[in-house]
């Protein structure tokens, strides 16, 4: 029974036809590499960025060991923190089950530069 139930969503949620648009971002639909995938735990198409509220933590010289907030939506952020492209920067994506707000996310930002 469970594995029918399995199968019908799989079928139902590769139906193809939805697509949502966003500003700067593009077009999502529900056709892949967006979803309809196998093994693929994303379900749906993404929420705006507005919705989803993504920030970023930035760790700089001049911060020492508080970070200062990046707010995806809100460029004005960038521009009043130490951000600079001309300095040498790094990502470190924690995954999509973490916050990034503590652990080894904060651990890794804090070591020394080389």
């Amino acid at each position: 029974v469970v594995g029918m139930w399995i199968l019908a969503f799989y079928v139902l949620g590769t139906v193809a036809g939805k697509e949502v648009c966003y500003p700067r971002l593009g077009c999502f639909t529900d056709d892949p590499p967006w979803s309809g995938v196998p093994g693929r735990l994303l379900t749906g198409l993404p929420d705006s960025p507005e919705h989803m509220n993504i920030s970023f933590s930035l760790y700089t010289r001049e911060t020492g060991n508080n970070s200062q907030v990046i707010s995806a939506i809100n460029s004005s952020t960038i521009q009043k923190s130490y951000f600079s492209s001309r300095r040498n920067t790094s990502f470190i994506i924690h995954g999509f089950g973490s916050t990034g707000k503590k652990g080894w996310v904060v651990e890794m930002c804090l070591q020394p530069t080389r």
